[in-house]
């Protein structure tokens, strides 16, 4: 079969212009993995790296059939769990064995738009729905035999069909692969890049054995510049660009002698004079007698990749966006300073910049012109400071100074008050002119810390107690150094990767409907096990994440996770049983709470009436109007809604009019003497009358007491729940708690 490249036509219309410019790029980068004679595990993986980068929300592997041609095994998927990897190992090709099997079975491509409903991945579902792979496209490998060896797969995290650039990007990758794999085979590595490069970007220059050039392909005079006719017959060293010595082509040529090849960089010169880098591989090429008959050259135009090595050497110590220094170097800079001052017995100061309210601003206007504000407000802050002072941004919207050699600690507090005044003055963009402003925390060696991580611990949590404070101001962390203060700081910096280490987890405690004395549902209480400071209350730490912003992400986890683990609940032999999740005043502003709740009842399967949503009364007092339309829009699914901590607040009757809620839950605040006939209990009888009123239901929380149930009961309430029946438990252990009480009244427990 033919063993070349798929090539693009220029006439082809379904690839844009820039979409066929990818494609030359990532044949020409592989091509040139090949010619190197890189690794074949390293090849293949930059291959599907490189097709990530150009197919954005997708993954890609390859899998290749074992010994016995009977089953695939991943060779290459860099970017998918382990777990996934795993479950994927022999795989047999048959119709329901997902796209790679399919691939493989019928030896032909197979795009799969929905993973979720095609016949194709009946025998890998479930796979689909832990690993959210919606989309999957495969393209069969195949052998210098014209047999399929593999397949090589682009899973997408959504819905979609390959566009005709997706295609080309498999065909190629999968025909390059198929050579790489050949390659693996065999041992002549030579003849093997020889045929390859038949149509290569890649220069290729074929001497006899005398070293006279014979033939050079089109690439080798885009890049030289050097027409066949004006190369032909001479020798190579008319590229010679002088910077390598005479020992150099002796050793060259030693290895090409003894070795039948040589390959390194090396700069040549080109037709106009310019002197440019190239990746050369020089082989032999040797007769059945093993005389040397020709020597074949291949080379690769570095010039690109030396730009783009200098500029990653950059980005690594660097910003993207703003080109200030990152973290890294800031860290470096500011350990070589303090041992500096540390010698000089000068200050250093640590100015922790927060840009206050940028996400409005990405919100609002976009992300492009929130990009266009932090480059000009970079530009201020290089000018707020001295020439070896330093700028750096963390990332988002957290950016560091670095101040040198102070005189004394005043002079890091007039900077911050310089730095305010500058980023306060307006700035114009395409969208018009914005104004913002910045909190600052000020940490200042010896003071402070003596070393980089200590002042920026104590800035930062300096820049939150501005931010408490109105923002648009600064702070020293001098201000609080209590342990309390400390330990928020501990508590905020471990939100974030909580989530990913798994440290949080739900608790569920029983809700009792008073007539019957069953068990009608639960409600989600989150836990937090912290890996330093052990079991975090949630009055601790949820204000921290509110203040941080925190949690809404942690409130999605526990919509979906509550659902979930509700939706398994009829599987396990419950029944049908109704799961409450407590909302954050912060989810209702964010915007996201509705895309969350359907994301949450989707995945789980969980029908909406088996979901009630806790708002709190405060939370109510809001924009009336909004605040109304986003309920009824949130009722649409089905959910039920709860007013929680209800008689706390000061909702009044003609504002729950208008509210689309479902039930009132009396705070436990008013359980305490409900049986005494204290004034208590003519609140609680007071708010079951006004509910009654408005046809809406009551939970009383916090019911601890024999004779308190028997009092709300006596009053009308519809459910209660508490420690008088079940104190909050752990999810498996709620499973075999309701399974135990299953049709038993609970009144007495």
């Amino acid at each position: 079969m033919d063993r070349r490249p798929p090539q693009l036509a220029d006439d082809d219309a379904a690839l844009s212009r820039e979409e066929q410019g990818e494609i030359l790029d990532f044949q020409q980068a592989l091509l040139g993995a090949i010619a190197r004679g890189d690794a074949t595990q390293e090849t293949i993986e930059q291959l599907c790296r490189l097709k990530e980068q150009l197919v954005p929300n997708a993954v890609a592997s390859v899998l290749v059939l074992n010994a016995d041609a009977d089953a695939l095994q991943v060779l290459a998927a860099p970017s998918i769990p382990r777990e996934a990897c795993d479950r994927l190992h022999n795989l047999r090709p048959g119709p329901g064995a997902g796209s790679c099997g399919n691939a493989v079975f019928r030896a032909e491509p197979v795009y799969v738009s929905n993973t979720r409903t095609d016949p194709r991945w009946a025998d890998l579902r479930s796979l689909a729905d832990d690993f959210d792979v919606r989309a999957c496209w495969s393209m069969p490998i195949f052998g210098a035999a014209g047999k399929v060896v593999g397949s090589l797969a682009l899973s997408s995290f959504e819905h979609r069909a390959p566009s005709a650039f997706h295609r080309k990007l498999l065909e190629i990758g999968a025909h390059l692969i198929g050579i790489v794999l050949e390659r693996q085979a065999r041992d002549t590595e030579l003849r093997l890049a020889a045929r390859l490069f038949q149509t290569s970007q890649e220069g290729i220059l074929i001497t006899d054995a005398d070293n006279r050039i014979q033939t050079v392909n089109p690439a080798f005079t885009r890049t030289t510049g050097y027409r066949p006719d004006e190369c032909i017959g001479k020798r190579p060293s008319l590229l010679s660009s002088g910077r390598h010595d005479k020992a150099f082509y002796q050793r060259l040529w030693a290895d090409v002698l003894n070795k039948g090849h040589w390959q390194g960089e090396i700069w040549n010169r080109r037709k106009n004079g310019d002197i440019y880098p190239e990746w050369l591989v020089i082989s032999a090429i040797r007769d059945s007698a093993g005389e040397v008959i020709q020597h074949v050259g291949i080379f690769s135009d570095l010039s690109e990749r030396h730009d783009t090595q200098d500029r990653i050497r950059f980005l690594a110590t660097h910003d993207a966006l703003t080109e200030l220094p990152n973290r890294m170097l800031l860290e470096e800079r500011c350990s070589q300073v303090i041992a500096w001052a540390r010698q000089a017995s000068h200050r250093v100061a640590l100015l922790f910049v927060d840009v206050d309210n940028l996400k409005l601003v990405n919100d609002s206007l976009g992300h492009t012109v929130g990009d266009e504000l932090l480059r000009s407000l970079a530009q201020r802050l290089r000018h707020c400071v001295g020439e070896k002072d330093l700028v750096s941004r963390l990332g988002g919207d957290e950016f560091i100074v670095l101040l040198d050699e102070l005189s004394e600690t005043e002079v890091a507090s007039q900077v911050a008050e310089r730095i305010i005044e500058r980023i306060s003055a307006p700035y114009q963009t395409d969208s018009g002119e914005l104004v913002t402003s910045v909190s600052i925390g000020i940490a200042v060696y010896p003071d402070d810390g003596d070393d980089f991580n200590a002042l920026l611990r104590k800035a930062d949590a300096a820049m939150y107690q501005a931010k408490e404070a109105g923002r648009n101001t600064f702070r020293s962390h001098l201000l609080d150094t209590g342990d309390e203060a400390l330990n928020d700081l501990t508590l905020r910096n471990g939100l974030r990767p909580a989530l990913t280490r798994g440290e949080f987890s739900l608790h569920y405690q029983p809700i009792i409907a008073l007539a019957s004395g069953k068990l009608i549902g639960a409600e989600a209480l989150l836990r937090w096990q912290h890996p330093t400071l052990g079991n975090v209350p949630p009055n601790r730490f949820i204000p921290v994440a509110e203040l941080s912003g925190h949690i809404v992400a942690i409130g999605d986890w526990v919509l979906g996770k509550a659902c979930q683990e509700a939706a398994g609940w009829a599987e396990r032999g419950l029944g049908p049983l109704m799961v409450s999740v407590n909302l954050s005043p912060l989810q209702l502003r964010h915007g996201s709470l509705e895309a969350s709740v359907a994301a949450a009842l989707s995945n789980s399967g969980l029908d909406g009436r088996w979901l009630e949503l806790e708002i709190t009364e405060s939370t109510l007092m809001g924009d009336t109007d909004a605040l109304i339309d986003q309920l009824n829009r949130l009722k649409a699914m089905g959910i039920r809604l709860a007013v929680d901590d209800f008689g706390t607040g000061y909702s009044c009757l003609a504002y729950l009019r208008r509210l689309p809620v479902d039930r009132l839950k009396i705070d436990r605040a008013f359980m305490a003497d409900i049986g005494a006939g204290a004034d208590d209990a003519s609140i609680v009888r007071a708010i079951i009358q006004m509910a009654v009123g408005l046809g809406l239901g009551t939970t009383a929380e916090g019911v601890e007491h024999p004779h308190q149930h028997e009092a709300l009961k006596a009053l009308g309430c519809d459910e209660v729940q508490g420690y008088l029946y079940a104190h909050p438990m752990p999810a498996e252990q709620f499973v075999q708690w309701a399974s135990a009480h299953a049709g038993q009244p609970l009144a007495a427990i």
